[in-house]
């Protein structure tokens, strides 16, 4: 009798960012570049000693707060499939939660690696100290189900593969709770994961069909922003000795920034209302030029609200005598403007270079109050003025009134540039 082997699969239709034929696929690729960005970051930082004294310690906290984060990235894959009507994005899941085991497990063996591969030492810490057992069965349960994730281990599980998977829940309470441990006094990030993942659950135990009204997703907002806060009050009332009402006080102060639980009230509010944005485009009211314009006006708003989450000064980057919010609510119109102006145009490229023009007006702030760099908010405002001018021009021969609606941005721009100038 002749033994036969099993087919091997090609090594194309084994690479992360390819379907099941080998072929390419723009969103598994994407996806898989976006992963791989912070291990390469990273490594590069390890590689320039940029990491201080102690590298191996600061790339076990970074290789850990991915692994959390990625594996938050991994619950919002099915509600997002559901809320924006993707369901080929569900082709991810599987790669982000195995990223998600990859990067738990990178950090367990940095772990190793600081205690001089002591495997004694090393058991007895995980079985001694609790947020090292706890982290390490979660990391145990993160890898059993990146192993199970396999198609040969769904076909041999059968149904037991969707129970055995519900348990990625449980390890993510795990996690949360490493995360908090692990943070001691500063448990921001592990507040705004834990209300990250309370907002993925509640949206799990509404039932089919009420998941995706407005009004759900307003409560899913407001519930996970109060969970949020009540694990940071939690945290601080019984894991430390810290008064958790001045901290609670704190939340109410926005100069430098958004604390946890208004930063997961504002992600929640956002994502109901990118998505509502979302539905009303599929309506006859998202193919006329309004609804450009509430698009086009609202985006005034984006510099401000990454501004508020970041704890950005945005005084910094305002001409002095005037108001960030004066200059946001100015925009408002002028956006609308712009919009209109788009809305004349018929060449699909004149159009496109119109949302360009957007798009530059919203990340210019941005850049420069993340670079703290005047200099990038300048050459920002050079490009909007010199792209609201070409369109003016190029909107001359469709109509001299809808060239007037480029020029009022124009003109802000460059008041607001010529006045940093002066300063």
């Amino acid at each position: 009798m002749i033994q036969t082997w099993p087919r091997l699969k090609p090594i194309a239709e084994l690479a992360p960012w390819t379907d099941r034929r080998g072929r390419m696929h723009p969103l598994r690729a994407v996806v898989f570049t976006l992963l791989m960005l912070p291990a390469a970051w990273l490594a590069l930082r390890w590689a320039l000693d940029l990491l201080g004294a102690r590298p191996v310690n600061a790339a076990i906290h970074a290789t850990g707060y991915w692994a959390a984060w990625i594996f938050m990235a991994s619950l919002i894959i099915s509600p997002a499939k559901a809320l924006l009507g993707m369901p080929n994005i569900v082709v991810i899941r599987r790669m982000v939660g195995v990223a998600a085991a990859c990067y738990a497990g990178v950090h367990l063996t940095l772990y190793m690696v600081d205690q001089n591969w002591r495997l004694s030492v090393i058991a007895t810490e995980i079985l001694v100290r609790a947020y090292l057992t706890i982290g390490f069965v979660a990391l145990l349960g993160l890898v059993a189900l990146g192993v199970t994730s396999t198609d040969g281990w769904v076909n041999r599980l059968g149904r037991n593969w969707k129970r055995l998977h519900k348990l990625a829940y449980g390890f993510a309470i795990l996690a949360l709770i490493h995360f908090f441990l692990q943070s001691k006094a500063d448990v921001s990030q592990a507040t705004l994961a834990a209300g990250v993942f309370t907002w993925a659950m509640v949206w799990r135990v509404l039932p089919a069909g009420r998941d995706r009204g407005p009004l759900p997703l307003l409560g899913m907002a407001f519930v996970a922003g109060a969970m949020a806060l009540l694990f940071e009050w939690g945290w601080y009332r019984f894991g430390t000795h810290i008064d958790p009402f001045r901290v609670l006080r704190g939340e109410f102060d926005v100069d430098f920034g958004l604390h946890p639980a208004g930063l997961v009230l504002l992600l929640g509010l956002l994502g109901a209302g990118l998505i509502e944005l979302r539905n009303l485009a599929q309506t006859r009211f998202g193919a006329g030029p309004g609804y450009v314009m509430l698009v086009y006006s609202l985006g005034a708003l984006a510099g401000s609200c990454a501004s508020l989450v970041m704890g950005w000064p945005l005084d910094d980057v305002v001409p002095e005598g005037s108001s960030a919010l004066v200059l946001t609510l100015a925009a408002v119109p002028l956006y609308a403007l712009l919009s209109l102006a788009r809305h004349r145009l018929r060449d699909v490229w004149q159009r496109r270079l119109v949302d360009a023009l957007w798009l530059v007006t919203l990340l210019t702030p941005v850049l420069a109050e993340a670079t703290e760099s005047r200099d990038v908010g300048l050459a920002g405002d050079a490009v909007i003025v010199a792209g609201a001018l070409l369109l003016a021009i190029c909107l001359w021969t469709v109509s001299r009134r809808t060239s007037a609606l480029a020029l009022p941005l124009a003109a802000l721009i460059a008041y607001q540039a010529l006045a940093l100038i002066k300063a």
